[in-house]
């Protein structure tokens, strides 16, 4: 899974970048990025919220993590 900051034209040019993507979702709130991966993960999210919110504050562009 990848949460990305960066601004696409459309999902051709993810598609581009990442050999493997498979949907784009958002842009969303840290709420509904939240809200999504307790109900997709409920037993273990690929990213903690206090991740989630580093990297929302950060200069960073991508965040990668495991999938379940």
């Amino acid at each position: 899974m990848l949460l990305s900051k960066r601004r696409y034209s459309g999902w051709r040019q993810i598609q581009d970048e990442f050999a493997d993507y498979k949907a784009s979702l958002g842009p969303w709130s840290v709420a509904e990025i939240l809200d999504f991966l307790r109900t997709e993960y409920p037993s273990r999210s690929p990213f903690t919220p206090d991740r989630i919110e580093r990297f929302l504050h950060s200069d960073d562009e991508t965040l990668t993590a495991w999938t379940p």
